[in-house]
């Protein structure tokens, strides 16, 4: 599977999944643009190896296992940023946003933009 359709996929079952507010939206773009990073990380540690030749011999760790290591954490960080983490865990997702939509209607009496009620 190419980078594009990882990301894409992941993108696809998250907006499908959830309702997204424009600012979650942007978050979850960038979330894919670090998977795409992933996959291209990943691929060139299976290309080059875990160890790489430097530029006068030696034998050094591939530079892009410490980037991996960086994405993945990006990565994660970006999709608890979301609350994505909390759908796996049955308490449900979008709780918090929901919660705040239903404070703003209550207090403001209006609607948040995005919102489904």
């Amino acid at each position: 599977m190419s980078n594009q359709k990882i990301s894409a996929e992941f993108r696809r079952s998250v907006v499908d999944e959830f309702d997204l507010e424009a600012y979650e939206v942007t978050t979850l773009d960038r979330a894919c643009a670090v998977l795409d990073q992933i996959q291209g990380l990943e691929d060139d540690v299976k290309t080059r190896g875990v160890i790489v030749r430097g530029v006068r011999g030696g034998l050094y760790p591939n530079p892009s296992l410490k980037e991996l290591r960086a994405a993945e954490a990006s990565f994660l960080s970006l999709v608890r940023s979301l609350g994505l983490s909390d759908a796996d865990s049955g308490t449900g997702r979008g709780s918090a946003s929901a919660a705040a939509r239903a404070m703003n209607r209550a207090r403001w009496g209006v609607r948040s933009v995005g919102s489904a009620s």
